[in-house]
């Protein structure tokens, strides 16, 4: 395979010879310099030729075999018939005047002239022609044009092709596997912004790279503890010699942890799923205020246990959207409210409507979050409670993100440590 390099010299090349090879052919079609020229020399030619006939004793023979040069050729005609010219210019001749004939560009420039009784020819030798002498003219001219531009073209081409050489050792560092390579070039063409735009790639690359082998740690981790669990303590039942209460505590973590297994792959199904659609296609209207008092008697077992109150002030909106997705936004707020909430605290809970968005604030009264793990609780299995003291997966406010995104609203986060956090969304009424 031909490398790009020796390609673009080829092709230049040959626009160069091609070009070169056309400029002559074209030249030959305005001769007129060299027309006026030949005119001059053969008029000469003519000149001495009667001066001799005028001045010495010599025969039309001898001063035809005497006058001839390298370029032209002298000559007696025989049949001044035979000779394509016209009756006004054989007259010019037979009146002693020097006649010179050039009817075509494509006939060699002839002068003829009248010795005595006899017609004199002077013109090219038959060996020369117009053509030969233009090319003799032009010849090195062309053919130093060819030379030093064949030897410009292939170092310029060097130069061009250089920085695509670059990239092309560049992506197979990244087919490879290597996303910490950058190329550099300065430049602001083309071949510019394909550099640019490749360094971009290959960091967006490199961040997936990091957040695909994040996402596997995780998902390893999360699921490798309740399987350890359930592994630890059903071989434990499997050797008996336990009491009634130890194995109903026994099985009930078993139930717990199966049930953890089961609500972290259907959040890793539902995450995969809303991070592959690009919009939200069912939207029906409906209630967003019964909606958000819907999920809050879903998850009374929870708030009850804790025996948690709350301050709800819902302004009444119709909303039109996926209802089936923000429910799954109010159960993983209220849900997190809940679980970080004291007991016998207070959750408030407030909807208000604008001309153009909705928000809701959700509030409670718990642990709070720093300034570092505020910054981080959208991101996939991030937990800020490094204890994992309280359960979860980390995966409920990446849902509650993407669902947001799809659905054109934003989520904002406030909180302090240990005294509670709020977490506002607003949504467009019509996206």
């Amino acid at each position: 395979m031909k490398r790009i390099t020796v390609k673009l010299a080829l092709f230049f090349i040959f626009l160069i010879c091609i070009s070169s090879a056309l400029s002559f052919f074209v030249s030959t079609l305005f001769t007129h310099n060299i027309e006026n020229e030949m005119k001059l020399n053969q008029e000469v030619i003519a000149i001495s030729i009667l001066g001799l006939e005028q001045k010495t004793d010599l025969s039309i023979e001898e001063i035809v075999n005497i006058i001839p040069t390298s370029m032209y050729d002298v000559r007696r005609i025989e049949d001044i018939g035979l000779m394509e010219i016209t009756k006004e210019e054989l007259e010019k001749i037979q009146n002693h005047e020097i006649l010179f004939m050039s009817h075509s560009r494509f006939r060699d420039p002839t002068t003829i002239l009248m010795l005595g009784d006899d017609y004199i020819q002077i013109s090219l030798h038959p060996h020369n022609t117009i053509f030969k002498i233009v090319a003799s003219r032009v010849w090195f001219s062309l053919f130093l044009y060819v030379v030093i531009g064949a030897l410009l073209i292939i170092l310029l081409a060097k130069r061009v092709v250089k920085p695509i050489l670059k990239l092309t050792s560049a992506t197979q560092e990244v087919a490879k596997g290597n996303f910490d390579i950058q190329v550099e070039n300065k430049s602001y063409d083309e071949i510019g912004q394909l550099t640019k735009n490749f360094n971009k790639m290959t960091r967006e690359l490199k961040n997936i790279e990091y957040l695909r082998k994040d996402f596997i740690t995780n998902v390893s981790h999360e699921f490798k503890t309740p399987i350890a669990s359930i592994q630890g303590f059903a071989k434990l039942l499997q050797k008996g010699n336990l009491s009634e209460e130890e194995k109903q505590e026994y099985t009930n973590i078993i139930v717990e942890e199966t049930a953890r297994l089961s609500n972290l792959s259907s959040n890793i199904l539902k995450l995969s799923k809303l991070e592959n659609q690009e919009k939200v296609e069912k939207k029906i209207a409906f209630s967003l205020d019964e909606q958000i008092r819907k999920s809050i008697l879903l998850l009374e077992h929870q708030w009850s246990k804790k025996n948690i109150e709350f301050d709800i002030e819902l302004d009444k909106v119709q909303y039109q959207g996926d209802e089936e997705l923000l429910q799954q936004v109010w159960m993983n707020l209220l849900g997190n409210a809940i679980k970080f909430s004291n007991s016998n605290s207070i959750i408030d809970i407030r909807l208000n409507q604008t001309a153009t968005t909705v928000k809701v604030k959700i509030t409670d009264h718990g642990i709070g979050m720093s300034e570092k793990t505020m910054v981080r609780i959208f991101e996939k299995f991030y937990q800020g409670d490094k204890a994992h003291s309280y359960e979860g997966s980390g995966l409920g406010l990446s849902l509650v993100k993407r669902i947001l995104d799809l659905c054109g609203g934003n989520v904002y986060v406030e909180s302090k440590l240990n005294e509670g956090s709020t977490f506002t969304v607003k949504l467009p009424l019509q996206y």
